[in-house]
């Protein structure tokens, strides 16, 4: 009874000299970033118009006749909705900035009427919305940086994977991600090019591409060679040039920024921006469809 006793007592001093937890959370005022900037920014995840320019890992086998008079009279009411609804000021796109000059000259002559839009989503999207914005120019903003040197110098990514036990974890989402990849090109000629967007833009299908970056292949790595995990973070160095160089577009600070880009592009770069305290992200599956 004794020993019983001296817990009890040792319990109650224990608890007696616990602090008391507060009734109501502690209230911090973190500094917060000045609003200098009040732009907003749209990304518009596009699939490429021209399969033959596709530069993805990933080229489709369904072909989309952009030129036809149907898919043209959609273009121009999905072109006609975005001016509407969001009203660019600056319009970028998947172009490198060496071809500028090209793209300058190109949008000059649609403008004048001597040349026609070609089967491309920068042309043909960007284009007529800037031509009916009254926009200067159409602004290339893509990036290719070098490869990480682990990535470079790997000449047997299964034999490497088998070296240190990860061939496996390399190869669990293939079988999930294919069918992801295959459903995409599938559907496409089974919806219009309006309907297609709006399943790239979609919440659902953003997440689920966002997916491919971090199932599978980002685990292939060890010791002082992260092949996977280093091609994911070359993911986010190019997309991060890009979001410097759509950033150092502005002229003002109330743009508003239509960027037309590869739909694979979208979910990093709209973290990017929503990160940034200068912009307010738009998306597209809100006011466009």
């Amino acid at each position: 009874m004794k020993n019983v006793a001296l817990v009890i007592l040792i319990e109650f001093l224990l608890v007696g000299c616990a602090p008391s937890i507060p009734e109501r959370k502690q209230e911090f005022e973190i500094p917060q970033n000045p609003k200098y900037y009040n732009h907003q920014v749209m990304v518009l995840g596009s699939f490429h118009f021209q399969k033959s320019g596709d530069g993805s890992d990933v080229v489709g086998n369904a072909e989309t006749e952009i030129l036809s008079k149907e898919n043209q009279l959609t273009i121009d009411s999905f072109t006609n909705r975005i001016i509407q609804e969001f009203d660019p000021t600056i319009i970028a796109i998947e172009w490198m900035p060496k071809y500028q000059g090209l793209v300058d000259s190109l949008y000059r002559s649609y403008k004048d009427g001597m040349w026609k839009l070609e089967e491309n989503e920068a042309f043909q999207i960007g284009f007529r919305i800037a031509k009916s914005q009254g926009l200067t120019s159409v602004y290339c903003v893509d990036n290719r940086p070098i490869q990480p040197r682990s990535v470079l110098k790997m000449d047997d990514w299964e034999a490497y994977a088998d070296s240190i036990g990860h061939r496996a974890k390399m190869e669990e989402y293939d079988s999930s991600n294919a069918a992801y990849n295959q459903y995409l090109d599938s559907i496409r000629m089974e919806m219009t090019i309006y309907q297609y967007l709006e399943l790239l833009n979609s919440p659902d299908n953003i997440s689920r591409n966002k997916e491919l970056w971090f199932a599978g292949l980002v685990n292939l790595g060890h010791g002082d060679t992260y092949v996977g995990a280093d091609l994911t973070g070359h993911w986010y160095q190019r997309n991060s040039r890009i979001f410097t160089n759509v950033r150092n577009l502005a002229q003002t600070k109330n743009e508003r920024i239509l960027i037309i880009y590869g739909m694979a592009h979208k979910w990093v770069l709209d973290e990017m921006f929503e990160a940034s305290p200068e912009f307010e992200v738009i998306q597209p599956s809100e006011i466009l469809f």
